[in-house]
């Protein structure tokens, strides 16, 4: 719970910091790393399994 209150306080810093600076590319940039970052999540939760049936 904390390490989601810490990443939910920089999201927020960095959204703001990008307002602030109009620096509008680091909002869709932010949104594709957190992308990229949910897919890796998953793809080695589902690994073992996609794994073992290969072999």
């Amino acid at each position: 719970m904390l390490r989601a209150r810490h990443f939910v306080r920089l999201v927020r810093d960095f959204a703001g910091f990008a307002v602030i600076n109009r620096a509008w590319w680091i909002l869709p940039l932010m949104a594709v790393l957190a992308l990229i970052t949910i897919f890796i999540v998953i793809s080695q939760a589902a690994a073992p399994y996609t794994l073992y049936t290969v072999f």
